[in-house]
Formats: C-alpha cells, structure tokens, sequence
C-alpha cells in the first residue's frame, strides 16, 4: 500500500540538486500535476517565477549541510507555491533533509493554506471597518455633546435633548444590525423614527420613495436628522396635533441620476413663524449634513408649514464614508 497516499498533505521528496522523486496523491491535487509530469524535473517548477532562484539557492545551502535536519520553510517571506494552470497560493512548507544509502534527500511537506489566509484577510477587513465606524460614531457623539451643551437652557433640557439623539443614533446602529450590515434602508430609517408620532388612523404621516441603500455614516447622520425634525415638529410643528400632517419624499436627478433630493414637508399643524435664534437642530442640520455629506441644505418656515429640502450626491450617501 503506498502510505504517503494517505497524507493529506503534499509530500514532494527531491534529490540534493532539487529534482523531483516522490509526488504523493495530496501533491497532485494541490499542484494540478500527475507524479509522472513532475519525476525528473526541478521542484522550482512548482514555485512562482520570481521566487524560483532565491528557493534552488537556499535549498541547495540547505541540502549541503550535515546530518539530519528540518525547518520551516519562508520564515521572512510569504510561501507560495504555482500550480500547472498558473494560479498561485500560499502555503506553509516545512523541508528535512535525510541521508539515504549516501545521497541526500529533501523532503518538503506542503499545506495549501488558502481558505485560511482568506478567513484571516476577511478578520482583518471586518475589524478594520469595525474602528472605521467606531471612530465615526464617537466623532458624531462628541459633536452631539457639544452642540447640545452649547443650546441647552439647563442640566434637565441637555439630558433630555442628548438622550434623544443619542437614541437616534443608536436606531441608525440598529438598522445597520451593529455592524453586520454595510448599509441601511433610507425608508427604515424614517419609519423607525416616525412611528412614534403615528396617529391610530395612520393618516398623519406619508413616507414614500424609491428604495435607497444609505452607507453607515450617512445611515447616522440622517438618523439624527430625522430626529431633529420629528422632535421639532412633535413640539412646535404639524406631529403637535392630530390634524397636523408631515410628507417625506425623496428621489433622484440630475445628470445620471447623481443626486437624491429628500423633502420634509409639514401641514396642518399651528402657525409657523421663522425662529427667534438658531436652535440645535439648524445648526446639525446643516453642520452634519451640509459638511459632513455635502449637501444643500434649504431650511423654509412657511406660515402653513416648515420645509427642509436636501439635495445630497448620491455617491456620498451610498458610500457613506
């Protein structure tokens, strides 16, 4: 029974120069060559190109030397090995040498580590865009901190104002499933925040547009905005009243469709007069929004209703970086 058939690692046994003289099945698999192609011929064949005269240089140092011996092979540079059909992959080898009836054999032992170095590669993206988005959170949360603190009347007004956002915030988190997701659905997040204020008839409120996939720091910044304008409204605006009513719509134009326009719009509700000073909200609005995403924020207190038009580019909302 040939033993070196069931090794489920490569085993590739060479003579001092570097010539193949055992194959086993697991090699064949791994390289895309039959034993038979390979018997013969230099191992460096099963190398990339630009690594195949270091390998015959070091190996042949290697095979010189005294006695038994073994090590790992690619201590200060990536093992890759070059099957028949060109394509590359990493592996991890280790060679021995072997003094055998006076000649000396190497024997290297190879693993194909593909499917690891891709679940590595995936660890390392995923935690990488974890602290992406962590250190975006924490730069909204300190300017959330900041421009509440400037705008509250007292320690009770800040609480309540911060809490709130901080809530809305973490309603733009959740509809991205904590990370799990690498975008949100602009509907979602209006609906999330909305249905609060929903009257039992459901006649108060009209949420309506294309379906929009919003990036992660988008998803949190238009979370804080929907936020301020409820929060608005519910307090001096059209969602104070069971007669008042708020349309969202948005859409996209311009050349290729490059821009989504969002359009609050609110009716119904008690007579509305431009503010006496800037509030929170204005000045998020038009600091998250208008800077962080570029946008064209337009802020109008009409006597029948407020409007806030935002004309963002679209790359910058499906992005979200």
């Amino acid at each position: 029974m040939d033993v070196l058939a069931l090794v489920a690692d490569a085993v590739i046994c060479t003579d001092e120069d570097g010539h193949i003289l055992v194959f086993n099945q697991a090699a064949e698999q791994s390289f895309g060559y039959g034993a038979s192609e390979v018997i013969g011929q230099p191992v460096e064949m099963l190398l990339p190109l630009n690594q195949r005269a270091l390998h015959a240089f070091q190996v042949r140092n290697f095979a010189l030397g005294d006695g038994a011996a073994s090590r790992l092979m690619g201590e200060r540079r990536e093992v890759r090995g070059r099957r028949k059909n060109g394509e590359e992959f990493p592996a991890e080898a280790m060679v021995s040498r072997q003094t055998v009836d006076g000649r000396t054999i190497l024997t290297v032992v190879v693993r194909d580590i593909t499917e690891r170095k891709e679940l590595e590669d995936l660890r390392e993206a995923v935690a990488r865009e974890l602290d992406h988005r962590m250190r975006n959170v924490l730069s909204v949360v300190n300017s959330l901190i900041s421009l509440t603190a400037a705008n509250a009347a007292d320690v009770d007004e800040f609480k309540e104002s911060l809490m709130g956002r901080l809530k809305a915030l973490g309603a733009a988190q959740t509809a991205l499933r904590f990370g799990e997701q690498t975008s949100a659905s602009l509907s979602d997040l209006f609906l999330t925040e909305l249905v609060q204020y929903r009257t039992p008839e459901r006649t108060n409120l009209a949420v309506e547009g294309p379906p929009v996939a919003v990036g992660p720091t988008a998803a949190q910044i238009l979370a804080l905005t929907i936020h301020e304008l409820a929060t608005n409204s519910a307090k001096y605006g059209a969602l104070r009243n069971a007669g008042g009513h708020v349309t969202v719509n948005w859409g996209y134009q311009g050349e290729g469709d490059n821009q989504l326009i969002i359009q609050w719009q609110e009716a119904g509700g008690p007579l509305v007069k431009p503010p006496e000073r800037k509030g929170f909200g204005t000045e998020m609005i038009k600091q998250l929004v208008g800077k962080a995403l570029r946008a064209d924020v337009a802020i109008e207190y009409r006597p029948e209703g407020l409007v806030c038009r935002m004309t963002l580019p679209r790359a910058k909302i499906e992005a979200g970086r």
